[in-house]
Parts: structure tokens; C-alpha cells; sequence
């Protein structure tokens, strides 16, 4: 394992890439479409979408909530520390825990992934085409670089029918790609809470193959006591153009992150006594993590001819993993995961009485393997006792689905889609001299998921769209652990999760000046897999009927040739239906931990044709509840951020200096909650008024 020094100063790097932000192909399939001739080439990137339905489609043609962040947008004068710099004032998109690595960042989308204790659930997060969610529905972002994004995609809403479970929104991701003109580039940023961000970037083209490599490295002492971390990533990516008709494209990542301690949660008394500190108990019984990972993915595209395409993916992951969580009886934590899959899609163009259709069909097959050793740690010393589980998991997951859609009149499109998910788990219990004896177990899982939309394109100002869809998500491997004392293997009584939304939106552009999206929605969920906790573990139980109305809206302006504004509103009306837990408590009627009812941003930007930039943006986060009870919230609050920097060019180099302020007006707010955690530990207390300051230089040769 490759550790930093506490003065790492060498610039690792970072740089280049000509960056490729959509295919040539798919930028040419928007001319002749009204209103889009003539303008800007900066503006299609909007305009087509990836992830909507696992092929490039038109912004406005796709019957889904869904928008783009750029390059720019993720990287300019950012820390690049999670992707709530980037995601967090999108609508409907709610991002916790930015400052506590150990965790990683809590992103959820209409309420999917608000309620997990750690990594991502509820949402499938693609990287360069290859999954980052593995078969259980888990996801990680300890391996994502944002300094190689060129740009995010986020699809709000169910997409199971087409990506399987776990679905309740779509992140992709997609790094940059090399070009014709070698690029390389070095950026280094310091600020507040020691923090220290190194990158280094380089991209070119020989002959057909185009290549992109990135290095950074991170060292963030945090906020609060405990609560270091250090990390290096580094990432690669080639892509080759066979020939007229097929290409090839191989990615390979990894992440060396020897230390991330988890500083926990407070009480709300604790957190008035000293925003600053660490929980006792997490600090004596040393909770973080290190953990080593390495992706490794490729695809490969043959186009038949203008009709037929068909692309076949396959990706491996290995990961080391060990961590501690402060519980007495299992605390200690040490797994190795092994993750393999692939996928095979075709897709058919044709002509159907006289009318565009596109169908698309595939399959998905994912293996996942975790051996994993818990042993109990000593309260006191911090000392690691006696083993408590060793067991191996294995999780096997196949999926086929069928999507069609059609143009049925001038500017009218339906589509539906169908897909059939079997998920296995296994365990092989291999503690059997335990009180427990033998815990072997298997739970399978299945559904089928269904959507049907359509699409009516009058005029590029107004584009309604309606949605129906549904949703499957099995519990985690993790979230399936037997809460039975002493007792390893699944939680039998574990049902997995189940929903289906109704949606209505519209979305549009007028010129260049206003782009807009709003929708609106209800999603009725049965069986919601809930956190709670015993012994400082978390543990699942199902709720059985819950109700979710929603309402969000976007606008983009571009109010001055120089300036520019960004708005967005959420509303959430998020509650049970039917819940009573397993010690008979009713929740009927009560709000849905973890997500705030209300959230509003606003966003200015300034560039100027000197290389002048200035950003500044503003969110409000209402309050939120904190346990199914009710009987405890985190308040609302107002965010205040502001950037701004300088790029000059000189002969082929540019150099780009740059600074910032987080938390502008030192707001005191509590960035994450620990739903339904013992003795009323919720809050995790965020940054206050915080500084970063970098320098970056970029070079065409």
C-alpha cells in the first residue's frame, strides 16, 4: 500500500485532454432539428444525453428528468473533494456528508440513498459505460476523480427497467478523452483544515488511439478531531477506432486510501458544547478506514450499418478493505471484495409504418464476492478481541430487458420498456464453532420492471413529457446482516424494495437566453428499507407503505453576454403510510427521515474574455427529521459559497490561478444525520468558514 508523507508537496499532477464532451456523430444528429441550427457549439452538450436509455438521445426527446453538468462546472476553481461540489444544487438531488471520508458522500435522489449509512444505494453510478454499483445495489465514489470529468449526468426517477435494481436515479460520469493535439497540465490547491490537493493530467493521439492518464492525490486533516484522510487515484483511459465500424475503449482506475477516520455523530447538546470534536467512543475504538481499489474495464462497439449497433462491456473490481465501526461485538472490519460483470446490448434502427423506431435489447451479469472477518474491539484500549463473523458472500445477479421507443406522429414519441432482474445472495458461514453454529444461508431475489412515457415536441420552448415506472431494490449485503445476537448469515425477514412513479414534466429552451426543466411526481414505495441501530451497528427493517410528492424545477439564463444564472427548487413531501417497526412503534402519517422538504439555489457566474471568472452561488436546505419517531431534526440553513480566478495564456502554456471561500458566511449547520442512531447521536456538525487557493498550468504542444 503507497502512503503520503505528511508533506506531500510534490505535484503529482494533472491534466489535458481535448475534451470530447460529445461524439461528433451525436452533435450532427441535432441539425435540422427546429430552434437548434446556428447555435453555439457549447450549447448541444446539453441537448444530447447518454443515460436516459442506454443510447444517445436528444435532451428534449427524452421522456425523463434529467440534467448535465459540465467540465467547468466540476473543476473551476473547485476543491474537487465529492461530488456535491458539482451535484449538490441540482433538482432533487440532496448530497450529505462532504467532509467525512470514511462515510463518503450520501447522494440521493428523490429520497433514494438518503437513509444509508455509508456509500450509495438507491442510485446506479456508471463511469465511462462501466457500473460502479455492485450486484447488491451498493455503490462507492473512494475511486472517482473529478478532476478527469468532463461531464455528469444525472437522470432523476426509476430506471430499473433498463439498468436493474437499485434504480432510483442514474449518475454517469464520463472522464475526458484524448485528441490529435498532445495536452498535458498541473494543478495544485491548498486551504483550510490542511487541506492539500495535488493532479496532474496528460492526453494525446497516435494513429487511431486516443489516450488520457490522471494522477492526483489528496490530504485533508477535516474539521473536526479524527476525522484525517489521504488518498491517490489515478486513472487511464484509451480509445480506439478499429476501423469505419467498430471501436474499442479500455479503462483502468485505482484508489489508495490509507486513512480515513470516522469522527461519528453528536448529540445536539454535544454539538452546542463543541462543533469540533469526535465522538468519545469512535475515538477509542480508532472507526475509519484504508482500503485499496482497482477497476479495470472495456467495451467494445460494432456498427452493423446504419440500422444495427451492438456493444459488449465487461469490467473487473478488486478491493481491500479494512475499517472499524465502534461496536463491542463486531466492530472491526476486514473484507476482500472481488466484482465482475458484463453486458451485452443491441440496438435496431428502422423504419416502423413509415415511422423512426429504435429498439433495444441486452442483458447484464454481474458476480460479486466478499470474503468477510468481523472481530470485536475493546471499548477501552481500542484493542481487536475475539472473531465474531468469517464468513465468505456471494452475490450473482442477471438482467434482461427489451426497450422500444417510437415516433408515432410529427414531434409525438412513446416508449416502454421491461426488464427481469434474478438476484442470488449466499453465504458460506465458515465460523461454525460459534454460539450460532452454522449460519449458511441463500436469499433469491426477482421482479420484473416496467416504464412507459411519451413525449410531445411542439416547439423547443415547450417539450411536456409523462412517465410511469417502477422500481426494485434488494437489500446490500451489508444491510442484510443478521441483527440476531452472536449470529452471523442474513436477515430472513428482509423484504426487498419495491415502488412506482408517476411522473409529469416539461422542459425547454428559448435562443440562447433560457433553459428550463420542471416536473412533478408521486411515488408510492412498499416495503422501504429502513436504518436502525443496536450496539453502534446498523441494522434493516422494512417499512411497509410510504408516499412521496415531489415538485422540481430548474432554470438556467444567460442574462448578460458575461453573466449568467442558475435556479433551481425542490419540494419533498415525503411520509409513511403503513410503518410500525419490530418494537411495535407506529409511524403512520409521520415525515420520512433524512430528507428535507424544501431546497433552493441560486448560482451567478462572471467570465470574462480576459480569463477573468468569478462564481458565486447560495442554497437553502430546510429542515429534516432525524428518526422515524419525528422526535428530533437537524435546522434549516443557508449556504454561501464564492470562487473566482484568473487564466492568461501565454504562447502555448495557460496558466490559471484561482480562490475560493466555502461557507461564506460561517453558517453553523449539521451536514449529515445518522438516521435513527442510539442515544440520540444524529448530527455530524459541517465546516465553518473555510479557504482553498491554487495555481494549475496547461500546455498544448
Amino acid at each position: 500500500m503507497i502512503h503520503f508523507g505528511s508533506s506531500l508537496l510534490p505535484v503529482i499532477l494533472s491534466a489535458s485532454i481535448a475534451i470530447a464532451e460529445t461524439s461528433p456523430d451525436a452533435i450532427d444528429s441535432l441539425n435540422g432539428v427546429d430552434g437548434v441550427d446556428g447555435i453555439d457549439n457549447a450549447v448541444p452538450a446539453d441537448r444530447v444525453v447518454v443515460v436516459g436509455e442506454r443510447s444517445e438521445t436528444r435532451w428534449l426527446q427524452t421522456p425523463a428528468s434529467i440534467s448535465v453538468v459540465h467540465a467547468d462546472e466540476i473543476q473551476r476553481g473547485q476543491q474537487q473533494l465529492t461530488l456535491g461540489e458539482s451535484l449538490g444544487r441540482l433538482p432533487g438531488v440532496f448530497i450529505q456528508n462532504r467532509s467525512n471520508f470514511a462515510q463518503d458522500s450520501r447522494i440521493s435522489i428523490r429520497g433514494f440513498g438518503a437513509r444509508t449509512p455509508f456509500g450509495i444505494r438507491g442510485v446506479q453510478l456508471i463511469v465511462d459505460g462501466i457500473p460502479q454499483t455492485l450486484p447488491d445495489g451498493q455503490g462507492q465514489v473512494d475511486s472517482l476523480d473529478l478532476s478527469i470529468a468532463s461531464r455528469i449526468e444525472v437522470l432523476r426517477g426509476p430506471g430499473a427497467s433498463l439498468y436493474g435494481s437499485a434504480a432510483g436515479g442514474v449518475i454517469e460520469v464520463t472522464s475526458f478523452a484524448g485528441g490529435p493535439e498532445p495536452h498535458a497540465s498541473a494543478r495544485v490547491a491548498l486551504g483550510s483544515f490542511g487541506f492539500q490537493n495535488y493532479q496532474m493530467q496528460g492526453s494525446g493521439q497516435q494513429g487511431r488511439t486516443r489516450y488520457a492518464v490522471g494522477l492526483s492525490g489528496t490530504i485533508f486533516d477535516g474539521d473536526r478531531d479524527h476525522s484525517r484522510s489521504e488518498n491517490i487515484l489515478f486513472n487511464t483511459k484509451f480509445e480506439t477506432q478499429i476501423d469505419d465500424q467498430s471501436e474499442w475503449m479500455v479503462v483502468v482506475s485505482h484508489a489508495d486510501a490509507p486513512e480515513a477516520d470516522d469522527p461519528g455523530a453528536l448529540t445536539a447538546q454535544e454539538v452546542k458544547d463543541d462543533r469540533e470534536q469526535a465522538n468519545a467512543r469512535n475515538v477509542d475504538m480508532k472507526s475509519g478506514e484504508e482500503l485499496l481499489n482497482t477497476t479495470i474495464g472495456t467495451r467494445y462497439r460494432y456498427r452493423f450499418d446504419e440500422h444495427h449497433e451492438t456493444a459488449l462491456t465487461a469490467w473487473f473490481t478488486w478491493r481491500d478493505f479494512d475499517g472499524r465501526v465502534p461496536s463491542t461485538s463486531r466492530g472491526a472490519i476486514d473484507l476482500e471484495r472481488f466484482f465482475a460483470g458484463g453486458s451485452a446490448t443491441h440496438t435496431y434502427r428502422h423504419r416502423f409504418f413509415d415511422r423512426n423506431n429504435r429498439m433495444q435489447f441486452g442483458v447484464d451479469v454481474d458476480g460479486q464476492r466478499d470474503q468477510r472477518k468481523q472481530r470485536a474491539i475493546d471499548l477501552t484500549t481500542g484493542a481487536v478481541g475475539q472473531l465474531a463473523i468469517d464468513e465468505t458472500q456471494n452475490v450473482t445477479s442477471v438482467g434482461v430487458f427489451l426497450h422500444d421507443s417510437l415516433a408515432v406522429a410529427d414531434g409525438v414519441e412513446l416508449s416502454i420498456s421491461a426488464r427481469y432482474d434474478w438476484v442470488e445472495f449466499e453465504v458460506d458461514d465458515d465460523f461454525k464453532s460459534d454460539s450460532g453454529g452454522d449460519d449458511s444461508d441463500q436469499i433469491d431475489f426477482d421482479a420484473w420492471s416496467f416504464s412507459g412515457a411519451a413525449v410531445w415536441n411542439p416547439t423547443p420552448a415547450f417539450n411536456p413529457f409523462l412517465r410511469v415506472g417502477t422500481s426494485f431494490e434488494t437489500p446490500t449485503t451489508t444491510a442484510l446482516a443478521n441483527p440476531d445476537t452472536d449470529a452471523g448469515g442474513f436477515n430472513d425477514r428482509l423484504d426487498a424494495q419495491t415502488s412506482i412513479q408517476y411522473e409529469l414534466g416539461s422542459k425547454g429552451w428559448l435562443g440562447d437566453l433560457f433553459r428550463y426543466e420542471v416536473s412533478a411526481y408521486y411515488i408510492r414505495v412498499d416495503d422501504e428499507l429502513l436504518p436502525y441501530t443496536r450496539d453502534f451497528s446498523t441494522f434493516y427493517e422494512n417499512a411497509e407503505r410510504s408516499d412521496r410528492l415531489g415538485f422540481e424545477f430548474a432554470l438556467h439564463a444567460r442574462i448578460h453576454p458575461l453573466w449568467s444564472a442558475t435556479a433551481s427548487y425542490t419540494h419533498s413531501r415525503f411520509e409513511f403510510d403503513d410503518f410500525t417497526d419490530d418494537n411495535g412503534n407506529r409511524f403512520d402519517g409521520n415525515a420520512i427521515p433524512g430528507v428535507p422538504r424544501n431546497m433552493a439555489s441560486l448560482e451567478i457566474d462572471f467570465e470574462s474574455p480576459s480569463g477573468a471568472y468569478v462564481s458565486f452561488d447560495v442554497q437553502y436546505v430546510d429542515e429534516r427529521e432525524a428518526d422515524n419517531a419525528n422526535s428530533a431534526e437537524a435546522e434549516d440553513y443557508v449556504l454561501a459559497n464564492v470562487s473566482t480566478g484568473y487564466a492568461h495564456s501565454i504562447g502555448l502554456w495557460e496558466i490559471e490561478g484561482f480562490f475560493g471561500i466555502n461557507n461564506l458566511t460561517d453558517q453553523k449547520y449539521d451536514d449529515n444525520l445518522r438516521i435513527n442512531a442510539n442515544f440520540g447521536r444524529f448530527y455530524e456538525p459541517a465546516p465553518g468558514r473555510n479557504f482553498h487557493v491554487g495555481i494549475g498550468a496547461s500546455c498544448h504542444f
